[in-house]
């Protein structure tokens, strides 16, 4: 193109230039101010009359311009603003775009480029306010748990905690009466602990008996060791038991505790092997026990592990599965140390000697420790 020209313009707010600009350039109204924003030469090469037609127009708003001859070709044309004359490439596209075509941080970007770079602050942004709620949910949940706990720990009322039996196989009558039987015992041995340190307490925990449920289909352990299959593990078997709950009338009650029983028969060989685990500050505790057995030491005392483990208190053994010195010990300042005169609720073996013990023969030799005491808070 010869005799190109531009048209050098100062900043105005006049809306009268910004309607002659718009039209002699084919821009949007809001296009056209902002060329005139500031002092600038305006981005579109023109023949010299076409150049001194719109310098003469814009003088009769009170914009001062003048005539810039523009040495060489012309230039480019922008790829998103077609009438007007690119002066750099797109960041992300490198297609050619005018003055305009900036984004707020001033790099130049084409109008397709600024809308996905849009969209990707827009799904950046909703990814942190959905991460956001969900720390906020978190929070509210431990918040609501912690002080749930902190509640239960007041002692103000007795506990309420449901002992629910699962099932693999026939419960038998005399079973059903021994756990009838058993869950007494557990509360009185409970109000005698407890008794041991606080006078004040009187009961401090009530059970309600549920079951036996059917436990066919439930499965207390996960498949695999993986984050996934055990994510997944503790999603269908808090599913499980709430079925559960709902078929043994517990739905509708305030508990403080459900500490959940699967009798098992025996292992292959004959073996008699009693275990549970739950977690610290929960609400639920999980145990397995013996389908036929009725003289239930070792599962009360695994009962009793558990729903302390729900209210705060922590294992006391070690990798052996012995007491830990002191807090495994009901008596750490006895004289001589061994032998102990009683299992650790928290350990559930009687002390006979160093990484030497022997397993509870009734719950009469079964207490809690001055450790697990202070947990639970049953200190003066």
């Amino acid at each position: 193109m010869a005799n190109v020209f531009r048209v050098q313009v100062t900043a105005s707010s006049s809306r009268g230039a910004a309607l002659v600009l718009a039209r002699a350039l084919q821009l949007p109204l809001e296009a056209a101010r902002q060329l005139l924003a500031e002092p600038r030469v305006l981005p579109r090469d023109l023949e010299e009359s076409e150049a001194r037609q719109l310098v003469a127009s814009l003088q009769q708003h009170g914009v001062a311009s003048e005539p810039v001859p523009v040495v060489g070709l012309g230039s480019a044309l922008c790829a998103t603003h077609p009438s007007l004359a690119a002066d750099a490439p797109c960041e992300d596209c490198r297609a050619l775009v005018c003055v305009l075509c900036r984004s707020p941080e001033g790099q130049p970007l084409c109008a397709r480029c600024r809308a996905q770079r849009a969209r990707r602050t827009r799904a950046k942004w909703l990814r942190v306010s959905v991460l956001l709620a969900v720390l906020v949910l978190i929070v509210h949940w431990g918040t609501s748990r912690q002080r749930t706990r902190e509640r239960r720990l007041t002692w103000a009322r007795p506990l309420n905690v449901a002992v629910v039996l699962l099932a693999r196989g026939e419960v038998k009558p005399e079973v059903r009466e021994a756990w009838r039987e058993g869950v007494g015992r557990l509360e009185d041995w409970l109000e005698r602990e407890a008794g041991r340190y606080r006078s004040d307490l009187g009961r401090p925990v009530r059970f309600v008996l549920a079951g036996p449920q059917s436990a066919a289909g439930l499965d207390l352990s996960p498949p695999e060791d993986s984050l996934v299959a055990r994510a997944r593990h503790a999603w269908t078997l808090s599913r499980a038991l709430s079925a559960v709950d709902e078929a043994a009338g517990l739905s509708s009650l305030a508990l403080d505790a459900r500490i959940y029983v699967m009798l098992e028969p025996p292992g292959a060989n004959g073996e008699r092997f009693v275990e549970g685990m739950a977690e610290a500050g929960g609400s639920v505790g999980l145990v397995r026990g013996l389908l036929e057995e009725t003289g239930l030491t070792l599962e009360l005392t695994a009962v009793a592990h558990e729903l302390l483990h729900c209210l705060g208190a922590a294992d006391a053994y070690d990798e052996q599965g012995h007491a830990r010195v002191p807090e495994g010990l009901v008596e750490p300042g006895r004289e001589p140390l061994y032998p102990q005169p009683a299992a650790e609720v928290m350990v559930g073996e009687v002390p006979l000697g160093e990484a030497q013990g022997r397993l509870p023969a009734s719950l009469e030799e079964v207490r809690v420790g001055p450790a697990t005491a202070e947990a639970l808070r049953w200190g003066p």
